[in-house]
């Protein structure tokens, strides 16, 4: 939202940012449990600043929650997303290759000089998450 005051335009929402601003000198003013109130019960983010730079952020527990469960079903998306990918790609291999061109996997081991039994036994020991 913008306003005009006297010809200037003024940007709420960068002035509410400005607002949440925090020196980190103020940590050692006795602010801290004020601002750390201000987290708590209203939800408010502070960027703490050290030689004038952004260098970390202050949010509430319950934001930092919700920030990991979203990241955490961003990756999941992501994952399946690449999964489908993939699966799209071997599907277009699969459908412009002469299926008589196929290997046997015990032709495959036998023509890279692997134990096809081995292979097999081996692989129910492993676990895929």
């Amino acid at each position: 939202m913008k306003a005009s005051i006297k010809g200037m335009d003024i940007d709420y929402g960068l002035l509410n940012f400005t607002q949440h601003l925090v020196p980190i000198s103020d940590f050692s003013r006795g602010k801290t449990a004020q601002l750390f109130d201000d987290v708590k019960n209203n939800n408010t983010e502070y960027v703490v600043l050290k030689n004038n730079q952004p260098t970390a952020m202050v949010i509430s527990l319950d934001m930092y929650k919700t920030l990991v469960e979203k990241a955490a079903k961003m990756e999941q998306l992501l994952d399946r997303i690449e999964e489908n990918r993939l699966l799209a790609k071997a599907i277009d291999v699969a459908n412009r290759t002469d299926a008589a061109s196929y290997e046997s996997f015990d032709e495959v081991c036998k023509e890279l000089g692997f134990d096809a039994g081995k292979i097999e036994s081996e692989c129910e020991s492993v676990e895929i998450e």
